[in-house]
């Protein structure tokens, strides 16, 4: 049988270590639910900003930990409207 989408055929596992290795811990599971991850990033981004303010390390770190308090309060009060 002729098979119209070639890179379905060959090997299943990648030949360098890093990748197979990569492919291997995906199978694995721990990278299931990275879409609702990265739909989070998306939102608080769009929401409160891409860049921080701060210029050292530890106002930056203060920053995100107001930020996500932030945007967790925000959610909070959300999901408190639907219920009123």
């Amino acid at each position: 049988m002729f098979n119209l989408n070639r890179r379905n055929n060959g090997r299943k596992w990648p030949k360098t270590p890093y990748r197979r290795e990569m492919t291997w811990r995906l199978k694995q599971g721990d990278y299931g639910q990275r879409w609702q991850i990265e739909s989070d990033f998306s939102r608080n981004k769009r929401r409160l900003g891409e860049s921080l303010r701060a210029r050292n390390e530890s106002s930056q770190q203060a920053e995100v930990l107001m930020r996500v308090l932030t945007h967790n309060l925000m959610l909070l009060r959300l999901n408190d409207k639907d219920f009123n």
